[in-house]
């Protein structure tokens, strides 16, 4: 019993932080090497390596298998590969109570969130050492541990949009060094969200900084990257003012000119939140983005029911066909990721054109259609110049205009581990080449792993 609960109960200050190579870096910084909090806060350089070791942690699920995981669970992607290392049982959505990519996604977002616990109560005993920095420390930590509860409650609740009162996962709010609190039922997802919610509060986020187009403002929590968070929340709870206010706050960002520009350029005025790379800190094949995408023997785009089958998603002239799909033998792939030698493609959470298409289907909800047309207008014309599209944005309506802003979201961010949570947000149905998966299959929604049942006695009360 004890092992499986170390699995995600390690205190902070037992795992070593990756190797950093300065006090603002997300990748590297030289490792804390004794346990106690005495050493680990006994400088400010010392609490904030404690916090970017957090970050590596997150981004251990979210820059990695995380990501493929939501990619390969949705309708625009699919695998060539049977291999269960290659997220086979994801796409297949045969995840069961003991497959490893179910515990490696529960140990390691519980892992990242008592990273934050710890962190939190230490610090609390530091804050004459923490200084002015120490507001800012607290809203930067509950923001990666309100991000690890939103994928949790991703994948492991029904839809709020059906069930509002659905069980989710256990909310772990305090530091865990030993099996006595293993015992925890799980929360309703509206319990999560709130939690969420609670820990991006306003407050929380007037501690962060402001964004922007540097290292620190693309790499670390922003008060944009927190709007971002807060819009997607409350866009599941179907709270279409509110989300439209977040998505109105995130400024100080804009459209690339090109949509690869992003790719290839990781400073840019369109990242809000993104996962860096660096030689002593990155992927590797079967984790890595472009091991999975660049080959073309593992994910390519699904030309039958993804949005490439619809021609006016897959025009020649439209620059995210020409710049970022290409194709190897009769596949399509996707060109987002690409460096197959370092594996130092960053891996983007939040971008500036996602708040946009948000805001398109948020106005839409909120019958106010004519906003809807602009920020959907305001993406497709970036890559689709007018003349070359099929589709007149500025006629449309009702159905046909939500739908248009639903496949500007496939088209614009596929691969970027968004379309599965948008068909899961909705209660939708997975059309897929393998199957049809209705929010009542089996596999729609994660079992809780063995690895969490067998440890605690409350989980399925």
């Amino acid at each position: 019993m004890k092992h499986n609960s170390i699995l995600y109960k390690l205190s902070i200050f037992s795992i070593a932080i990756l190797a950093f190579t300065s006090c603002d870096s997300v990748i590297d910084k030289d490792p804390v090497l004794q346990t106690t909090d005495t050493n680990v806060f006994s400088s400010k350089d010392k609490i904030e390596s404690n916090l970017l070791g957090i970050y590596s942690d997150v981004k251990n699920f979210l820059a990695y298998k995380g990501y493929a995981y939501s990619d390969i669970r949705g309708d625009d992607v699919y695998s060539l590969s049977n291999n269960v290392y290659n997220c086979y049982s994801v796409y297949e959505m045969a995840i069961g109570e003991s497959t490893e990519d179910n515990t490696n996604a529960w140990s390691t977002l519980y892992r990242a969130i008592n990273e934050t616990n710890t962190f939190l109560v230490n610090l609390d005993k530091h804050k004459d050492i923490a200084g002015a920095s120490y507001d800012q420390y607290v809203a930067e930590a509950k923001f990666l541990r309100a991000l690890s509860y939103y994928q949790l409650n991703s994948l492991y609740s029904d839809p709020y949009s059906i069930n509002n009162a659905a069980k989710s996962v256990p909310l772990r709010l305090q530091s865990e060094g030993s099996t006595a609190n293993d015992n925890l039922k799980r929360s309703t997802n509206a319990e999560v969200l709130s939690q969420i919610l609670n820990d991006i509060s306003d407050s929380n986020i007037s501690n962060l900084k402001n964004g922007g187009n540097s290292y620190n403002g693309e790499t670390r929590a922003t008060e944009g990257a927190a709007h971002v968070l807060r819009q997607r929340v409350y866009m599941e709870l179907g709270d279409w003012t509110n989300a439209i206010k977040e998505g109105e706050a995130v400024s100080g960002y804009s459209l690339t000119q090109n949509v690869s520009d992003i790719f290839h350029n990781n400073i840019n005025t369109e990242t809000i939140f993104a996962f860096p790379m660096a030689d002593t800190n990155k992927g590797a094949n079967q984790t890595a983005m472009a091991s999975y995408y660049a080959s073309g023997n593992v994910f390519v785009l699904d030309d039958k029911y993804g949005f490439l089958a619809d021609k006016a998603y897959s025009l020649p002239k439209d620059k995210r066909v020409s710049d970022l799909i290409g194709k190897i033998g009769s596949n399509y792939i996707l060109k987002k990721y690409y460096d197959l030698s370092n594996y130092l493609d960053w891996i983007q959470v939040f971008r500036y054109a996602e708040v946009e298409l948000n805001l398109a289907e948020s106005y839409y909800n909120n019958k106010q259609e004519d906003k809807a047309r602009q920020y959907l207008k305001n993406v497709r014309r970036r890559s689709v110049a007018a003349i070359d599209d099929i589709i007149d944005v500025d006629k449309l309506s009702g159905t046909d205009l939500l739908k248009a802003i639903y496949f500007e979201r496939r088209a614009e961010l596929v691969g970027e581990a968004v379309r599965s949570i948008d068909i899961h947000r909705r209660g939708e149905t997975y059309y897929k080449r393998n199957g049809t998966f209705t929010p009542t299959t089996n596999g729609y929604t994660w079992p809780i792993p063995s690895s969490e049942t067998v440890i605690n006695k409350l989980i399925n009360d």
